[in-house]
């Protein structure tokens, strides 16, 4: 029996996937197996497969075997490796028939990239969709909610349009007239980064970067779903960032349909802020001549 969460819209995706993979699942629990004596009793372990696009711009699709030759495969916003340390790795070739079921599914002219490794359950990966063996995948979701967790509970709730949010801007800059915008989806949170707006005035990048923080400061607290974040490593970004907030991906709907909306509401506030700032000294200037 197999079990699938997720939006509709992708479960014979996913089906499609499983059953072209599963052929491999008692091979792959082999290899599981001849490292038990190095792996700890005490937790489960998992045979994984990631795939990804080469360019980092789509969602992770990760296949996971245990050492009963059970498995399943999942999408997340993050790969395992961004969430939990590789016990053992091994070289990365995939047979050419499962290279053309995930060209299928990302595309046929899209580059991807193959890593496989044996992780330790828990996973600690959040799931938008995931299809495979019921028995497995049900003992998993029961562990998650014994530990108060709900990695697996996440795409109980991921809709077409949740779904579309992280997959159409994935980790992507978005153009706007007044500036940018980076949607950056990781585990279960959406992060937004600001770039710097495009204004009239050459004022120094420091003060629009204080400004920024202000800005951020009063919209956090104007916006109960908006939080204050940070620039990360793994957002690999080489441009200036003016100023980045975090919203958990299933309260994201309002805010990204109204991005554009937000992003010039901002560079508003900078650009009027600045206008106003140079206008008060340049008037009645108490020292002038």
């Amino acid at each position: 029996m197999t079990y699938y969460s997720g939006p509709e819209s992708y479960r014979e995706i996913l089906r499609r996937v499983y059953e072209k993979v599963e052929d491999s699942f008692v091979s792959w629990a082999k290899l599981v197996k001849d490292h038990s004596d190095r792996l700890d009793n005490a937790f489960g372990h998992f045979m994984t497969l990631v795939v990804q696009t080469s360019k980092g711009n789509a969602p992770v699709l990760s296949v996971f075997v245990d050492s009963e030759g059970r498995g399943y495969v999942g999408l997340s916003n993050s790969s395992p490796f961004e969430t939990a340390s590789a016990l053992y790795r091994f070289p990365n070739e995939v047979e050419n028939p499962y290279m053309e079921v995930f060209a299928g599914f990302f595309g046929d002219e899209t580059e991807l990239t193959y890593h496989r490794a044996i992780f330790q359950s828990p996973l600690k990966l959040y799931f938008l969709a995931y299809y495979g063996n019921e028995r497995l995948l049900r003992k998993e979701i029961l562990k998650d909610s014994l530990r108060g967790k709900d990695y697996f509970r996440l795409s109980e709730v991921i809709d077409d349009t949740l779904f579309s949010i992280c997959k159409e801007n994935y980790r992507k800059w978005i153009e706007f007239d007044d500036g940018e915008v980076l949607v950056f989806p990781f585990q279960n949170i959406l992060k937004i980064a600001f770039g710097l707006p495009k204004i009239n005035e050459n004022i120094d990048r420091s003060i629009i970067m204080e400004l920024s923080r202000l800005f951020r400061i009063e919209v956090t607290k104007q916006c109960d779903v908006l939080r204050n974040s940070s620039v990360t490593p793994d957002m690999n970004i080489s441009r200036p960032v003016a100023t980045v907030f975090e919203i958990d991906l299933v309260d994201s709907k309002p805010v990204y349909e109204r991005l554009e909306s937000f992003y010039k509401y901002y560079s508003k506030f900078i650009s009027e802020t600045i206008e106003s700032m140079l206008r008060f000294i340049h008037t009645d200037f108490p020292l002038s001549k």
